[in-house]
């Protein structure tokens, strides 16, 4: 199998897991790119988790903590994230408005 360039996630859900990895054997997700883009005019807050097969979300899990998007605006990172198999992305937007895309590449064994 080959490496797939693909959007894993996008949309502005609740807080819940919005991308798992392949569960097989040897399977892996690279996260290449996050956005989330506030489409209201006060400012918004979100946290993301990075959860290992079979846990929860946590302070031990997380990647990024209560950042606040300004109104009618754009967080980007461009930090990199391995996800291994059954590996889960954990979105909790704060509030509502805000919009989570998620880039990467997944290797399916």
């Amino acid at each position: 199998m080959a490496l797939t360039p693909k959007r894993l996630y996008i949309g502005n859900d609740t807080a819940s897991n919005v991308y798992t990895a392949s569960s097989n054997v040897g399977s892996y997700t690279i996260i290449r790119t996050i956005n989330v883009c506030n489409t209201s005019a006060t400012d918004k807050t979100f946290s993301l988790n990075v959860i290992p097969s079979g846990g929860s979300a946590g302070a031990n899990n997380k990647v990024i903590s209560n950042v606040t998007v300004p109104a009618n605006d754009v967080i980007h990172s461009d930090s990199v994230y391995v996800l291994n198999a059954g590996d889960a992305l954990y979105y909790d937007p704060v509030d509502a408005n805000i919009t989570l895309t998620v880039n990467g590449v997944e290797y399916v064994a």
